[in-house]
């Protein structure tokens, strides 16, 4: 990790291993809170309080990329997709109905699946593709646990999940509780989408679904200053929650999407909506969300449901022209979504 430090430029230095900051056989951190080194917002620089988040970071153009670093833009570039029209002939699928990965916010940035599952932080400290997939189950599942306790919008849920995801892509769980990781995003999101729930509810509610017993109960089992301690690494998992996100927090959901198109066709009120709604729900658990648009999601759940409740949708015309979702795309989407069940 010392030698990825000296081997990147300052405009890729980040995080715990930033030069200074890193220290080969420490967690960085003084109260084994297990979440690293997190950056202040005075080592960003400028006024924070007065100015508001800093400018979001842009490459050099006259900096050397590391080796690992082309080889993970080659391969989250997606290359142009081939489909065949109505009569048959092979046809380029459009530019911008692809995922991109053009310099910008995470919500324009796609990966492939290959991508996420080779170059992920965590294969480096010795966590493979399987295990990496157990981890992101429990903290989707915590995290839905969590929003049901704290009686949160699905929407949400399904936000901080997102979140998670977004921050694991760039950090290793070996460095990192998830628990943690994720009760900062729960925080964090609920205040940005307008359903804010007290930090001190938060706290108590995750510790309890993380330690499976209730404070109630058991307070005399903790240390007296126990919740001080539990409160400040949240509050430094949040601050290290943004500056890994480059404090870009918007999320689209496929949810939206899904009842647009189905209101226009006239499904609206029907089982086809609730499956596909669940459909996208349990997608959740995978890295979809990574690499592919929120209409491609959509799009693949509705056919999921459809074939689920044995319905018929051709007298609909093209349906995943109204998605604008290639049929390349859509089985990529069906084939990941059915290996989740």
């Amino acid at each position: 990790m010392a030698d990825i430090c000296k081997s990147h430029p300052e405009a890729f230095r980040r995080g715990p291993w930033t030069a200074g900051n890193f220290r080969p056989g420490h967690n960085n951190n003084n109260n084994n809170s297990g979440i690293g080194f997190p950056r202040k917002f005075d080592d960003i620089g400028g006024d924070f309080a007065n100015d508001g988040p800093p400018a979001k970071r842009r490459r050099d153009p006259d900096c050397v990329i590391p080796m690992w670093r082309r080889e993970e833009e080659r391969l989250c570039r997606l290359s142009l997709r081939e489909d065949k029209d109505s009569n048959g002939n092979e046809r380029r699928v459009e530019e911008e109905d692809q995922p991109s990965c053009s310099e910008g916010s995470d919500v324009d940035v796609y990966y492939t699946r290959e991508a996420i599952e080779r170059l992920s932080p965590s294969r480096r400290d010795g966590i493979n593709c399987q295990n990496e997939t157990i981890l992101r189950f429990s903290y989707v599942s915590f995290l839905q646990n969590l929003g049901m306790r704290l009686q949160l919008p699905p929407m949400t849920v399904a936000t901080a999940i997102v979140l998670c995801h977004r921050f694991f892509l760039r950090r290793s769980h070996a460095a990192h509780d998830r628990f943690l990781i994720a009760t900062a995003c729960m925080f964090l999101v609920a205040k940005s989408e307008d359903t804010p729930r007290p930090l001190n509810s938060v706290l108590i509610v995750s510790y309890e679904i993380c330690h499976k017993h209730d404070l109630a109960n058991f307070h005399y089992l903790l240390p007296n200053d126990w919740f001080e301690q539990y409160k400040q690494r949240v509050l430094d998992a949040e601050n290290l929650v943004l500056t890994t996100l480059d404090f870009e927090l918007t999320v689209q959901h496929p949810y939206r999407p899904l009842l647009s198109v189905l209101n226009k066709i006239g499904f609206a009120q029907t089982a086809l909506v609730h499956v596909a709604w669940n459909f996208i729900t349990e997608g959740l658990r995978s890295s979809l969300c990574l690499q592919f648009k929120p209409h491609h999601i959509a799009a693949g759940a509705v056919f999921l449901a459809a074939k689920y409740l044995n319905m018929d949708l051709s007298s609909t015309g093209d349906l995943w022209e109204e998605f604008q979702t290639p049929s390349t795309i859509l089985q990529d989407v069906v084939q990941q979504l059915t290996e989740l069940f």
